[in-house]
């Protein structure tokens, strides 16, 4: 992708950022409504209440992105017959870019589009960002950047979500 386009997507988050900068509570993520990448369908978050679900907000040219994604589907495969739930984010100016990288590399995960100030109103100012919530919609944890232990937390953190309750420990 040219340094012009990725230019242009970034702007785009930063402008975003602006128009929701002075707001005193994040959104709440159970309200929005995701697009489907080819733009012929919508989901809404709140449809997963009772499941963790992770959003990950990614773009073909985020070489970080290009390793952690197919981590992430490793652990979404692992566990998804558990409730567990990946939501992925493209956030590259043009779907159709989203479209031929999810095909060029493989990726059997759902894809969706958000709205810019919606993914400054969620934090997300860099890429990668990983956004887990809880079985009730809430963020229990934002992250930031990317880093190769980041599956590694969120497999724990999904984990305990899931164990019946009072039960502890790490896997």
């Amino acid at each position: 992708m040219s340094v012009l386009r990725r230019l242009s997507v970034l702007v785009a988050l930063l402008m975003a950022a602006v128009v929701v900068g002075g707001a005193a509570e994040p959104t709440d993520p159970s309200t929005l409504t995701l697009k489907t990448l080819d733009g012929t369908g919508t989901v809404r978050l709140d449809s997963f209440r009772g499941r963790p679900v992770l959003l990950t907000f990614w773009a073909s040219w985020c070489g970080p992105c290009r390793e952690e994604l197919p981590e992430l589907e490793k652990l979404y495969n692992e566990l998804a017959g558990k409730g567990f739930v990946l939501l992925t984010v493209n956030v590259d100016a043009a779907p159709a870019v989203g479209e031929r990288f999810v095909e060029r590399i493989g990726l059997n995960l759902p894809v969706y589009r958000m709205d810019g100030s919606e993914m400054a109103a969620l934090g997300v100012y860099g890429l990668p960002t990983n956004i887990l919530l809880d079985r009730e919609g809430r963020i229990v944890k934002v992250y930031a950047g990317y880093d190769p232990q980041v599956p590694v937390h969120i497999k724990r953190r999904v984990l305990e979500m899931l164990a019946p309750s009072g039960e502890h420990g790490s896997p």
